[in-house]
């Protein structure tokens, strides 16, 4: 089991300056692109650089689909465009497991030596299938494997914590959403999932805690 404290993943937009962001001690920043204003590759790469300069590990996360999360919905084209240019100013990649990139997108950021999330999202439901969907995303050559999904009552988060403590050797993140899951942000962590996701104004899912209230939450049960 996971005995150090849980590492932080903020998702951020490009409306947050970096004097907010700073104080709050991330262990990675996700830059969720389809909350940017512009879609533009040369301006999600001048937020990717401005970014750098907090020298915290940058995840870029390109969320077309709307059964993924999306706020937006584009081409894969402009996906593959905004990756292939923002590629070299981040650390990591999420990429959708059922994204018609997976596999050209996976190659790519191996290319250049960055590491991928293969990541799966389910907004309705916890999946009786999640053994299916983590084997088929290391199938997928996935470097970390996420797994967010709905809880609708107390056991859809019981399975997700036995779930990332039978995973917990290979590396994996878990979210349950919803209000049933907020707890699951402190608890599975100690299961073995390697990031709990927080925001800074707005939350991007469903039963996500502000940073504010998280790290006070952990410091109080992770001393």
């Amino acid at each position: 089991m996971q005995t150090n404290k849980p590492r932080i993943a903020l998702v951020i937009t490009d409306k947050e300056t970096n004097a907010q962001i700073k104080p709050w001690g991330a262990d990675l920043l996700e830059l969720r692109v389809d909350l940017f204003k512009k879609l533009d590759p040369a301006y999600v790469a001048s937020q990717a650089k401005r970014r750098r300069a907090l020298k915290i590990p940058l995840l870029l996360s390109v969320r077309n689909q709307k059964k993924e999360g999306a706020r937006k919905v584009f081409s894969d084209r402009t996906k593959w465009r905004m990756i292939e240019t923002v590629l070299p100013l981040v650390d990591m990649v999420d990429i959708e497991l059922s994204c018609g990139l997976l596999k050209q997108v996976v190659a790519l950021v191996h290319k250049h030596g960055k590491k991928v999330i293969v990541s799966s999202h389910h907004f309705d439901q916890t999946p009786a299938h999640m053994e299916y969907i983590f084997k088929k995303a290391l199938g997928a050559r996935a470097d970390i494997v996420k797994i967010a999904a709905k809880a609708n009552i107390w056991d859809d988060v019981l399975r997700m914590i036995e779930f990332t403590h039978t995973h917990r050797k290979h590396p994996l993140i878990t979210v349950s959403m919803g209000t049933w899951g907020v707890m699951s942000r402190l608890l599975l962590p100690a299961a073995g999932s390697l990031y709990t996701y927080a925001f800074l104004h707005k939350p991007t899912a469903p039963g996500q805690i502000d940073v504010k209230t998280l790290k006070s939450h952990l410091k109080f049960y992770y001393p």
